[in-house]
């Protein structure tokens, strides 16, 4: 049953998580905006392609969120309550920090089940439908948006120029189109006009109004000029391939085909090692949310004399180390080492850590792990502040 520390626990962990999970995506989803929206207008697609994109792209940007979420929301946590002197009055009651464990490791069970539907099922579709919206924007799948004052290619053989364009292409005004064939040419021009689907996907109609239509045939003597009120041009798109379907990379695979196709001897053995790789490393990534609240406490501890705050930077700077050499490990897994003393072994040196640090917090007198943080951390420095002093005092 969880009791009223518990809950009190868990509230104190809910705001800050929150919030550095909405903060953390949407810093990530504004920054690839701005870049999805040039890719997207250099190729000429509609504008709200990009909230698409920017939807297949939030599983992988969630994925990353989490785990520094639930580091910070447990750290920002445990400081205020050690601060303010809630965390005496809890210890004093009798209820020990290995108990006030138990609300945290309900908490990251729950976000390791999201993180292995995210990272196992989500993030493999919804990375394949973000490069299949990128494959459809570069066939000009998507529908190619008029750019106003360029000349354009539509279809086979056509050039376009138009002056405005509003509606996405439905309403055009002040055009101009050239359509070349074996025979010769046809210039059209016409006051407004716009593009209408019809049934056949591979065709488009051009609707113009009042306009003139010159015919350079080369059988002809003379051009031949014919003014309209309403012309309909049937416009053949060019065609083609279909996108590939997904897999043939782990990135686009699920945990189960992973687990299946990296023993798969129809994949060479570099394509078998990626899927070894991948399939370890999405593993450890959930299995570590039960490990970082061992990491995040004792951060979060502090004394209330000095009110330190480097445990939130040193907790999240040993975080960022471990995710970007385990990113090494799977690496290395690639090129044929074991997963077992690279990804697990990394895996096993950050749980020592954080039991180690958990332990001088839980078990130990007075335990503060961030003072022998300091402590390693002075022994390290004082040589580079002499050297330092030595230098300023030759300069002078």
């Amino acid at each position: 049953m969880i009791n009223r520390i518990d809950r009190y626990v868990l509230k104190q962990v809910a705001m800050p998580l929150i919030s550095t999970l909405g903060i953390a995506a949407l810093l990530l989803i504004l920054e690839k905006m701005l870049s999805l929206f040039d890719f997207v207008v250099n190729q000429g697609g509609p504008a709200n392609i990009v909230f698409q994109m920017l939807a297949n792209l939030t599983p992988h940007y969630m994925g990353l969120a989490l785990p520094v979420g639930l580091l910070l929301g447990v750290t920002i946590a445990f400081r205020k309550i050690s601060l303010s002197s809630e965390y005496d009055a809890i210890i004093s009651s009798g209820t020990g920090l290995p108990r006030l464990m138990r609300p945290l490791m309900m908490l990251a069970l729950l976000l390791a089940v999201i993180n292995t539907i995210l990272v196992g099922w989500v993030q493999p579709h919804s990375r394949y439908t973000y490069r299949e919206l990128i494959f459809d924007l570069r066939s000009g799948a998507l529908g190619a948006s008029i750019r106003v004052g360029e000349f354009i290619e539509v279809g086979d053989d056509i050039t376009l120029l138009v002056e405005e364009s509003h509606q996405q292409g439905a309403e055009l005004r002040g055009i101009f189109m050239e359509r070349k064939d074996d025979r010769g040419s046809i210039a059209v021009t016409a006051e407004s006009g716009g593009f209408f689907a019809t049934e056949d996907n591979n065709t488009i109609l051009l609707r113009l109004y009042n306009g003139r239509l010159v015919d350079l045939n080369e059988s002809q003597n003379k051009p031949r000029v014919l003014s309209f009120e309403r012309q309909d041009l049937k416009i053949k798109l060019p065609s083609r391939e279909a996108f590939r379907e997904r897999g043939g990379e782990e990135l686009e695979m699920t945990i189960p085909e992973l687990f299946m196709e990296r023993d798969n001897q129809e994949w060479s053995l570099d394509e078998r090692r990626a899927f070894n790789g991948n399939f370890h490393w999405r593993l450890m990534h959930s299995i570590t949310f039960f490990i970082i609240p061992f990491l995040a406490v004792p951060m979060g501890i502090t004394n209330k004399r000095t009110g330190r705050g480097t445990g939130i930077v040193i907790g999240l700077s040993l975080l960022i180390v471990y995710n970007e050499f385990m990113e090494g490990m799977e690496t290395a897994v690639k090129g044929g080492a074991s997963p077992y003393a690279t990804i697990w072994l990394l895996f096993g040196l950050f749980t020592f850590l954080s039991f180690f640090f958990f332990r001088i917090s839980a078990f130990k007198a007075g335990g503060e792990p961030l003072a022998y943080i300091d402590a390693f951390w002075a022994f390290i420095s004082r040589p580079i502040k002499r050297l330092g002093k030595k230098i300023m005092g030759v300069s002078e």
